[in-house]
């Protein structure tokens, strides 16, 4: 075999091992995917460990999925965990964004302040504007005990064309007129949230 046609082999064995690992790769997503679809979280987790996904995923990924896994199962304690080995390992700006952005909001969820401030403050320095503020929102509304947005909101509320946006400015309000004692309010925003849950449901 002379030297070009052994290129030609060469280049076609390695375009169909790139190939076929892609297709394992993607399979095994599918499954994970279906599994944490099924409340199968545990078995989820054990996919992860399988030499096969050790050499289908980098390290950063397979943790990453971990998280999810955790978060689906609404294992606080296994998130925690997850969140801080991903937030110690390498990883490329976008990685970075969306586990930073990620625990952010779990930190917050589980009115963890002290751990939330310090990624509020790299969102703001690296994520795009309107992630940023939105993010800075749920700080004053949450960790602030702040009301100052209720006006600006109802206003947005009023011009909201799809239930989802209006559920969430509902909630938010809701939570806003909770911090300022307006029991009454927090009543109404709430009912304007769930009557959004239910036209997404219908």
């Amino acid at each position: 075999m002379d030297f070009s046609s052994l290129t030609i082999v060469l280049i076609a064995a390695t375009a169909a091992y790139f190939i076929l690992e892609q297709v394992m790769r993607s399979r095994r997503l599918n499954k994970f995917a279906l599994l944490l679809r099924d409340d199968r979280c545990d078995e989820a987790l054990d996919l992860l460990d399988k030499p096969g996904s050790k050499w289908l995923y980098p390290p950063f990924n397979r943790e990453y999925m971990k998280l999810n896994a955790y978060l689906v199962k609404d294992d606080a304690e296994g998130a925690s965990r997850q969140i801080d080995i991903l937030l110690t390992m390498r990883s490329s700006k976008r990685q970075r964004s969306e586990v930073t952005l990620k625990a952010y909001r779990f930190y917050m969820e589980h009115e963890r302040y002290k751990d939330a401030k310090p990624l509020l403050d790299e969102i703001e320095r690296t994520a795009e504007r309107p992630v940023a503020d939105e993010s800075r929102l749920i700080w004053e509304i949450f960790a602030e005990n702040g009301s100052s947005h209720i006006g600006e909101m109802e206003e947005q509320y009023e011009k909201a064309k799809s239930p989802q946006q209006r559920m969430r400015l509902a909630l938010l309000i809701a939570a806003q007129y909770e911090n300022a004692h307006d029991g009454a309010k927090v009543s109404e925003w709430r009912d304007k949230a769930n009557d959004a849950a239910e036209e997404l449901r219908g």
